[in-house]
């Protein structure tokens, strides 16, 4: 008897359409994945005439809906720039007024600033100024034409050089290696308080660790209440009325709150030892997910980290992860997985479209619980320098014979070149392995990454010992000399026996072995080898002696034979040896390259 089975109703939902900005709307508010609002972008408080703020208002919404949030954020320092220009060039009060000249004389405005420090703006944020207003107004001109002038020019490529890279700072293994160990200090200590919390708020008999069992369990218990599972707001923790003292005694309410989940000085240790660890790009990881690992398909005790790197390739996202073994007690897995254990508190109160992140926090602003900004990140990382290097200077003071260095000042950004250096170094000059260590999908994006002085001083050396293995080839391994006053058969023998007088592996050009030779006759291959792009002649007196002997026996069959043939048949080589070849050695080989001449074979004469 067959079941009825109800009809799925798979019918597509239609919902209301997106509301474009009224003519008089100059808020620019753009929402989440979830339908809540994300940001909100005031453009009245640009200064702009009404006419100008309402059409890159339009624009503004209308092009960057679908971008990022950081996106979004670099528009509105831009809309920000252009309306400081707007204001000091006093000949911009319409829309009509946008003119190739307006352009023009923003440009000059950008060189024209600087930085807080008196450094002038950079090429990269002098040229994000510009290309999201230009982005805007191209936008209006396309879709409000009437708005904006019936033409309007922009140079191709205002900034030029913004895309050549500079010698990049790397950070040196010992100075990694600093680095981790002053995170593995710190999140040992992390960890070790969060489960003590985590024991307090189970009941657990001589949880605290710290001796001071019943103040601390009181006073987590009564936060716990207060914040809902987690730690409330400072204006609200700082109300603590009789527990103020107590308050004081464990730390204070920045030590209080890691008892109960993770916060910015407990994440960043985590952080940075994560992304040393991956050598991912500090942005993508800030944002992983907290289903970023999976197990490995064919190793047991390995995990893959996975990760999103929004300009990792063009039509399809090139994958980023990198496989670690869990049996090491700090392989970034494990490192994942207490990090996922004391956001656990977080996670249950973030937005949805924060909820799936890994890296979360608590931030005093009524913003809520979301994934760490990069200033805020940025700040942390000052300040866990600063404990990190105070922790060092009290150890040296007490061990004078155990001295450690203290860390160097650093951002993340740094990470990602000097641990893909490390892997170049290690594997002997394979930028495949760096190239694997960074996902890459070409291996000149890696060269990026790995060039730098060090790293060129190691190319060079590379390049001179594969050079001297093919010279050792050319010349049959023998030391180059002088074989003056040796016979012939002998000074062929010291000058290799795979190479002739044109380069060639060729021990006999009359034998005929070659194809279309026969016994007797000259090769008609003979000297097509200087044509090869892959000619390799040693810089020393012995081959130049075989190219001046070469050069001279040319111009000899020049007045012999037949002036069309010779032009035909011997002057391309002639014009390699004199142009291309000769000149390429020093004078000071010509005087020993002479004497070596007439102990060297006779040459067949040319046909």
């Amino acid at each position: 008897m067959r079941s009825k089975r109800v009809r799925l109703d798979r019918r597509l939902t239609v919902g209301p359409s997106a509301e474009l900005p009224a003519e008089s709307s100059v808020v620019v508010s753009f929402n989440d994945e979830w339908g809540n609002v994300a940001q909100v972008f005031d453009l009245a408080a640009l200064g702009l005439s009404a006419e100008i703020t309402t059409v890159l208002a339009d624009a503004f919404f209308m092009h960057y809906a679908a971008s990022a949030v950081e996106t979004r954020k670099g528009c509105w320092k831009a809309l920000r720039a252009f309306g400081r220009f707007v204001a000091e060039d006093g000949g911009i009060a319409f829309p009509a007024d946008l003119g190739t000249e307006a352009i023009g004389r923003y440009l000059v405005w950008l060189d024209r600033q600087r930085s807080p420090n008196g450094e002038p703006w950079s090429t990269s944020t002098r040229n994000s100024r510009f290309v999201h207003i230009k982005m805007m107004l191209a936008w209006a001109m396309r879709n409000r034409a009437d708005r904006l002038p019936a033409q309007m020019d922009f140079p191709d490529n205002p900034f030029s050089g913004r895309h050549k890279t500079p010698v990049p700072r790397r950070l040196s293994a010992p100075h990694l290696k600093t680095i981790l160990r002053a995170c593995y200090e710190e999140i040992d200590a992390a960890w070790a308080r969060f489960t003590e919390g985590q024991a307090v708020l189970a009941g657990m008999p001589d949880a605290s660790a710290s001796g001071r069992g019943a103040e601390l369990e009181a006073l987590v218990q009564y936060l716990l209440r207060q914040g809902e599972g987690i730690m409330p707001l400072q204006q609200a923790a700082a109300k603590l009325g009789e527990t103020r003292g107590s308050s004081n005694r464990l730390g204070g309410t920045r030590i209080l709150a890691q008892y109960l989940h993770l916060t910015v000085d407990t994440l960043v240790p985590f952080f940075l030892a994560i992304a040393i660890q991956t050598a991912a790009n500090p942005d993508s990881l800030r944002l992983i997910r907290r289903d970023c690992m999976a197990a490995h398909p064919l190793d047991g005790h390995r995990v893959v980290i996975d990760w999103a790197k929004p300009r990792a390739g063009a039509m399809i996202r090139r994958a980023q992860r990198r496989s670690f073994d869990r049996r090491r007690h700090r392989a970034a897995p494990n490192l994942i997985d207490s990090v996922l254990a004391m956001t656990a508190p977080l996670a249950a109160h973030a937005p949805p479209s924060e909820r799936d992140r890994l890296f979360l926090i608590r931030g005093n602003r009524p913003s809520g619980i979301k994934a760490i900004g990069s200033q805020t990140l940025s700040t942390g990382i000052r300040r866990f320098i600063a404990r990190a290097n105070r922790r060092i200077e009290a150890w040296n003071d007490a061990h004078p014979d155990g001295l450690r260095a203290p860390l160097p000042k650093f951002v993340p950004v740094l990470f990602r070149g000097s641990v893909a250096t490390e892997h170049y170094h290690a594997t002997g000059g394979d930028s495949r392995a760096a190239q694997a260590v960074l996902n890459h999908a070409r291996a000149d994006t890696t060269d990026l990454y790995v060039r730098g002085p060090e790293t060129e001083r190691f190319q060079e050396a590379t390049v001179a010992r594969l050079q001297q293995l093919m010279v050792a080839w050319f010349t049959g391994g023998q030391s180059a000399h002088d074989p003056v006053g040796m016979e012939a058969t002998m000074a062929v023998n010291v000058l290799g026996k795979n190479a002739t007088a044109f380069g060639h592996i060729c021990g006999n050009p009359l034998v005929g072995v070659a194809p279309g030779s026969s016994p007797g006759r000259l090769c008609p291959w003979f000297g097509a080898c200087l044509s090869c792009p892959g000619l390799v002649i040693p810089i020393d007196a012995e081959h130049l002696a075989r190219a001046l002997q070469a050069k001279r026996k040319l111009e000899s069959a020049r007045d012999r034979i037949d002036p069309h043939r010779w032009q035909l048949v011997y002057a391309p080589s002639h014009q390699i040896l004199t142009e291309s070849i000769l000149p390429d050695f020093p004078e000071e080989l010509h005087p020993a390259a002479e004497r070596i001449i007439p102990s060297l074979p006779s040459l067949p004469d040319l046909e």
